[in-house]
């Protein structure tokens, strides 16, 4: 039997992932009966230096696939990031499909395709890559690889993407409304329609929405994320607020407070296994 495990958003550099991070998730994968790993992008901003070694230290437990996130693509010119795209894995009954997606700013009509790039091309990580096609051109050309792939699959199939698949999964807070330009675009949720696709996992945003089905659609979505952003980081702040004269929710700010502080160091250790248990997707097959 096949026990598959999905995650997304890791960012082991920036999480200053080591040693204890590392055996927490072999630990974790073990206890729960994991044979396949699948990373749906954003593993960290250096592919060969950094996620590749991480990969296979896993590797050596379990199965290990992954598909490429915008934080991957840094080192990566594009001739590689096409080639590592678009994954059909048979899994026995079903496959995975495992893309990275993009984005053509359809989550943003408040502002022309010119007023989202200039801001793209001033806050958005993005801006670091040349991927040498227009961003909604982009989306097209990954749009018609999918529609081509999903139509000449003969088994039902699991999809592994980085990007957001529908407007659902949107920031709606004025402050970070301007970044769902650079999130995704709605038109992937018609192809997985079309295809009458069961199950799809993404990350990105950062945002944790579990299991939400729209349409004929199961969407998963329960990325990592920053560690000022997990769960117990959140949590530790909440029942400390002695930590937090000033009451903010600023997540960077509230993470500042506390970092240095062995007691929530200690805390961190305690709570890191659920906080990965917590983001994992598990299919049995």
């Amino acid at each position: 039997m096949t026990k598959l495990a999905i995650m997304s958003d890791l960012h082991i550099d920036l999480n200053h992932f080591g040693d204890f991070e590392l055996e927490t998730l072999k630990n974790l994968l073990k206890e729960e009966g994991i044979t396949h790993l699948h990373l749906a992008g954003d593993i960290s901003n250096h592919h060969y230096q950094t996620s590749l070694p991480f990969i296979e230290k896993i590797a050596e437990q379990v199965k290990v696939t992954y598909n490429l996130g915008n934080h991957d693509m840094l080192d990566l010119d594009e001739t590689t990031i096409q080639n590592m795209d678009f994954q059909v894995i048979d899994l026995g009954n079903r496959y995975l499909v495992s893309f990275q997606g993009w984005y053509d700013y359809s989550f943003s009509t408040e502002k022309t395709e010119a007023e989202n790039l200039a801001f793209k091309n001033r806050f958005w990580f993005d801006r670091r890559l040349n991927r040498g096609l227009s961003d909604p051109d982009m989306t097209k050309k990954v749009l018609k690889k999918l529609d081509k792939v999903l139509a000449q699959l003969d088994k039902p199939a699991i999809v592994a993407m980085h990007f957001v698949p529908h407007s659902d999964f949107t920031m709606t807070h004025k402050t970070f409304k301007p970044f769902n330009a650079f999130l995704g675009s709605q038109a992937f949720h018609d192809v997985f329609v079309k295809h009458k696709i069961a199950d799809v996992v993404f990350g990105h945003a950062h945002r944790s929405y579990g299991t939400r089905e729209i349409d004929v659609v199961r969407y998963h979505s329960r990325p990592l994320g920053y560690v000022r952003e997990w769960d117990l980081t959140i949590n530790y702040v909440s029942d400390h607020p002695e930590l937090n004269p000033t009451g903010t929710w600023n997540l960077s700010k509230r993470y500042n407070l506390v970092k240095k502080l062995p007691d929530y160091q200690d805390y961190q250790k305690q709570h890191l296994k659920e906080e990965f248990k917590n983001s994992m997707t598990i299919f049995e097959l």
